[in-house]
């Protein structure tokens, strides 16, 4: 019984190997209303620029607790970045962030008939072509499962963003440490 049990879990974080089976797994996790399992049907580039974003917020995080002095920038800093910086998880992040607010825009992406599935050369997107005429679009990743791309362009300007940020946080600390030091002469 244990054994059954760790195989199901093992199996549902399986990568879905063809894009009907990540177009299967995006269905289910809209039609459960379940924002984690939305991130698990995200293509791999998403997954991961939300990983990024999510270390990234911490970090800056961070450097705002252990350089900026106590004032109103601090403060507005350290809101900014609370959530990403003390999130479990990437997933966890996104969940809070995106897919909570997606999720029922989602719903008519689904259809209960088995769609009909274009792939685009060479071979690494596909899309579902829905019977209305629109389209969902999956991409396949590097380690070769499919997933759901549609949050592919918010997730790398989320990631952008993150990292501007950072390297803002960084020069401002900088700044800070410099004033610091001279304000100890």
């Amino acid at each position: 019984m244990l054994l059954s049990a760790g195989l199901a879990a093992a199996g549902c974080s399986s990568k879905a190997k063809t894009p009907e089976e990540a177009y299967a797994r995006f269905s289910r996790a809209v039609a459960a209303k379940d924002g984690g399992a939305l991130f698990d049907a995200c293509d791999q580039t998403t997954r991961w620029d939300w990983m990024t974003v999510q270390k990234w917020h911490r970090e800056a995080y961070d450097i705002v607790i252990s350089n900026y002095p106590q004032g109103p920038e601090r403060e507005r800093e350290l809101h900014r970045f609370e959530k990403g910086a003390t999130a479990p998880s990437a997933r966890e992040l996104f969940k809070a962030d995106v897919a909570d607010a997606m999720l029922p825009q989602l719903a008519k992406l689904v259809v209960l008939e088995k769609p009909t599935i274009e792939v685009e050369a060479p071979g690494d997107v596909a899309e579902v072509v829905l019977p209305d005429g629109g389209r969902v679009r999956f991409a396949r990743g590097d380690k070769g499962g499919w997933g759901f791309a549609g949050f592919t362009p918010d997730a790398e300007a989320r990631k952008t963003r993150a990292y501007h940020d950072l390297e803002q946080v960084r020069t401002n600390a900088a700044d800070y440490e410099r004033a610091a030091a001279r304000g100890a002469r």
